[in-house]
């Protein structure tokens, strides 16, 4: 059964990636791309971070293991950013 902070590391990734949806959404409408953009990434970093910090707490607390298939995954901090490289975006 999940804990009650199970739930509110749930709710803060929710959260988050509604926001980041959003941001993306408001991207072709925004009047100034660079800083559209820089929203989308921030918005996608704490999603990110939010999801990371739900499935560590899952794996350290063990309360919702018997709920949830078995996924096998391992874990990585990246920190603030993760570099994915040259994917053919302007200046890259």
């Amino acid at each position: 059964m999940p804990c009650n902070e199970w739930f509110a590391f749930e709710r803060r990734y929710r959260m988050a990636v509604h926001h980041y949806g959003d941001a993306v959404d408001r991207l072709d409408s925004s009047g100034n791309f660079a800083d559209g953009w820089q929203e989308v990434e921030s918005s996608r970093a704490e999603a990110d971070s939010a999801r990371f910090a739900l499935l560590k707490h899952q794996r350290m607390h063990g309360c919702v293991a018997a709920q949830v298939p078995s996924l096998h995954l391992e874990l990585v901090d990246f920190g603030e950013d993760l570099v994915l490289g040259d994917q053919g975006q302007p200046g890259g």
